[in-house]
């Protein structure tokens, strides 16, 4: 695996091709993604892997919570605000999805059309949510994160394309209702992942790091 061309290539993929992946593909992406690293090797996460029809309704069933404009109950709460560089760095991401996608400043109807296709997972053929036990609080989900990662760069260097998904979880209610999440685990996320379509112009766009020197301090 070159893990520096899988950084390099992964992007956030917002518009899949039906096409379902091959059982042992999926399997194969399982084993890698269970060598993570985690503190006490506690390999806190748990993944729920949903296709076809199951996917199909809850799909249904977050896009009419999402319509109706229910109030997201997410296990771990979102961010309540975000300032300084990290407001900064999240209004120019949401202004390229915008720009790729045609959607002028202002249109509603098309902003909030854009925000159902969360919920509709861009129409990957597969997703997998991530969960944590309550009881390890933060540091669960933090190993959670490096399993993310990990599986989401093993599908890269497979030619598999995915996005992390935080929205997926605004209703942990009603994921709940279509997969066996207990109560003592935190939903944190979903991966969507399947092949991308590369000349979507939703796909076209790719987000800029910061530059070493400010998020770095070296003592020596």
């Amino acid at each position: 695996m070159n893990v520096e061309r899988s950084l390099d290539n992964r992007f956030s993929c917002r518009k899949f091709k039906s096409e379902v992946l091959e059982d042992g593909l999926i399997q194969d992406l399982l084993r890698g993604a269970q060598k993570t690293a985690s503190w006490c090797n506690t390999q806190p996460w748990a993944l729920d892997i949903v296709s076809g029809v199951a996917l199909d309704a809850l799909s249904h069933s977050l896009v009419e919570c999402a319509r109706r404009g229910d109030i997201p109950n997410p296990d771990i709460d979102f961010p309540e605000q975000y300032v300084g560089v990290f407001k900064d760095r999240r209004k120019v991401c949401g202004l390229q999805l915008y720009e790729a996608v045609g959607i002028q400043r202002g249109d509603v109807e098309k902003t909030q059309e854009q925000l159902l296709e969360n919920f509709r997972f861009f129409g990957a053929p597969h997703v997998a949510f991530i969960s944590t036990p309550i009881d390890l609080g933060l540091y669960g989900a933090l190993d959670c994160g490096l399993y993310i990662s990990s599986f989401m760069l093993l599908a890269q260097e497979s030619g598999i394309n995915t996005i992390a998904q935080a929205a997926v979880a605004s209703y942990p209610d009603i994921v709940r209702q279509h997969l066996s999440i207990e109560s003592s685990r935190n939903l944190l996320c979903g991966i969507s992942f399947g092949y991308g379509e590369d000349s979507h112009p939703v796909n076209s766009y790719r987000t800029e790091r910061e530059a070493i020197e400010n998020i770095a301090n070296f003592y020596s």
